[in-house]
């Protein structure tokens, strides 16, 4: 069950869009929302009492239009965002951490992780990051499988989320040399059909051991960048949800997260959601 969630906002468009759904899902669920906004250390002492008191009341407002019935709470403090992130996770430990966007900086997302990233890594709690402008139902959502326990994990999270949602694996695999290989009429390399075939073969394995949603359809797999394969998927089916795996251990060096849910934070093409086992 979904009982909480935390919502962290700096107060943009971006956050408010994840405000909303974080808002929607905990109406549908049932769920408490713990609403929370840092004020940067870096901001002149003398103003951070002006600035809280801003900020409250800002998202006392907006939270009184959105919230309904649902219990709320919002904390306002100073410091790192994503110490204190990570902080009020530790203390409330919510089931799902929604989360907007990063503001785009093409030179220093080269060189940095966005928030939402460092978050993802740092927590064994799921995250919703919103790209979405509208906050429809989830109803069909694609699952980037590996076969791994966190592809696996991200799958069923997403089934708790939005239960009546349909579900479908995607498997990309990538041949190396693909494009020199020599082809059969069907534009396929003998090297091709030997990966697609032991990607069948580790997906029978994988549903027969997992415990997977009668929602979960049968798994599509594409000779692609994982990247690739996902947003033409997602674009081709009009899907709104894209789970994936969090690989490497929490806390361990930014790549470790998983090239993938890198990726998908980086340049989402529709809401992401990551977990892990």
């Amino acid at each position: 069950m979904i009982t909480s969630i935390l919502a962290p906002t700096d107060l943009s468009a971006r956050s408010d869009l994840a405000l909303r759904r974080a808002f929607k899902l905990a109406a549908q669920h049932g769920a408490s929302i713990t609403i929370c906004h840092m004020i940067d250390d870096a901001a002149p002492y003398d103003l951070h009492d002006e600035m809280r008191k801003s900020a409250e009341k800002t998202l006392s407002s907006f939270a009184q239009t959105l919230k309904g019935d649902v219990p709320t709470n919002i904390k306002v403090d100073h410091g790192d965002p994503t110490a204190d992130i990570l902080s009020h996770i530790s203390d409330l430990a919510p089931d799902l951490v929604v989360m907007g966007t990063h503001r785009t900086r093409p030179f220093l997302d080269a060189l940095r992780e966005t928030t939402v990233q460092r978050i993802a890594r740092l927590t064994t709690c799921p995250v919703l990051m919103v790209a979405d402008t509208d906050t429809h139902d989830y109803k069909r959502i694609v699952a980037a499988i590996d076969f791994s326990p966190a592809a696996t994990a991200a799958l069923s999270t997403a089934h708790r989320l939005a239960p009546q949602a349909s579900i479908t694996p995607v498997h990309a695999f990538q041949v190396p040399f693909g494009g020199m290989l020599t082809r059969d009429a069907q534009g396929r390399s003998e090297i091709t059909r030997s990966f697609r075939t032991e990607a069948k073969d580790a997906d029978r394995a994988w549903r027969s051991n997992a415990t997977l949603p009668k929602s979960c359809d049968a798994t599509s797999f594409t000779a692609a960048s994982p990247y690739t394969a996902l947003a033409d998927y997602v674009r081709s089916v009009g899907a709104t949800l894209i789970t994936a795996g969090a690989h490497g251990r929490v806390g361990g060096h930014r790549a470790l997260l998983g090239s993938l849910a890198t990726d998908l934070l980086r340049q989402p093409p529709c809401d992401i959601l990551i977990a892990r086992p």
